[in-house]
């Protein structure tokens, strides 16, 4: 009864695997560590960011990754999103995390258009007969201005066993050639099975006005920005002149300072 239990658990776990995180190639900038803490796949986009040098959000506390000269972080970044396997087969030299959590390809689609003006096309969906162009178009959105290059190669529909060998073959074909052409260059590999059900919606738009149908910006007069400035710093010089009678009242002498009580003061008068 345990062993079948302990099969179960095994084949459970080995489906509802949530994927990996592989670091094929990185400059010596930044440094990933070994660590056996799971990456969140909300945190996927703030570990790109942060290799890149930009700001990251106040939840993000992956210690996997240290910056060690924020001088030379790598000015290009390439993601393949394999979506279809929780892993595959790299060398064990090649750092990885364990991904945990669902909707990995709506936050890299979401980064991809933040850091991107023009994103990539490089969605591949493989079936039995098609040969993957999964180099040849890393290659060529590598050469582009962009800084940011997502590759998405889709082998859900595929027989595991001979994906495995194909795929790792081509990735390791393209870091080679990223390390020979691009060292400065950060390469990633996500692996998942994403199948989009439990994917992270958009927040809705608020519903437009009634009486605005054009949701159109509120109408300011001409002169509006005129009295706005004269109000402004009529009201910073009145604080200001207020804050010095205030220090200068505070610092008086009455008797050497103020000629109200010089001039009232009585004075004794002698006898001769």
């Amino acid at each position: 009864m345990l062993r079948i239990f302990a099969i179960f658990m095994f084949c459970f776990l080995a489906v509802q695997g949530d994927g990996r995180f592989y670091v094929l190639n990185a400059p010596e900038s930044l440094s990933f560590q070994a660590v056996s803490t799971a990456l969140p796949s909300e945190q996927v986009d703030d570990v790109i960011k942060a290799a890149r040098g930009l700001d990251v959000s106040d939840s993000a506390n992956f210690p996997g990754l240290v910056i060690t000269d924020p001088f030379a972080l790598p000015q290009k970044v390439v993601v393949v999103d394999v979506i279809g396997l929780n892993e595959v087969p790299l060398s064990d030299v090649v750092v990885s995390y364990k991904l945990k959590g669902k909707s990995v390809s709506s936050y890299l689609d979401d980064l991809n258009v933040g850091l991107t003006q023009d994103p990539s096309d490089c969605n591949i969906k493989l079936s039995s007969n098609q040969k993957s162009e999964l180099v040849n178009c890393v290659e060529t959105q590598v050469k582009s201005n962009n800084e940011f290059i997502l590759a998405k190669i889709n082998v859900s529909k595929l027989v595991k066993s001979g994906v495995d060998k194909a795929l790792v073959s081509e990735l390791k074909t393209l870091q080679a050639k990223i390390e020979g052409e691009s060292p400065n260059l950060l390469f990633v590999v996500l692996t998942h099975k994403d199948d989009g059900s439990n994917s992270r919606r958009r927040r809705d738009t608020l519903a437009g006005s009634k009486t605005n149908s054009y949701n159109l910006a509120a109408y300011y007069d001409e002169n509006y920005p005129v009295i706005f400035n004269i109000i402004l710093w009529f009201m910073v010089a009145l604080g200001l002149s207020l804050l010095a009678v205030c220090y200068a009242i505070a610092d008086m002498d009455p008797g050497r300072d103020s000629i109200i009580y010089r001039m009232t003061s009585t004075r004794m008068k002698k006898d001769n």
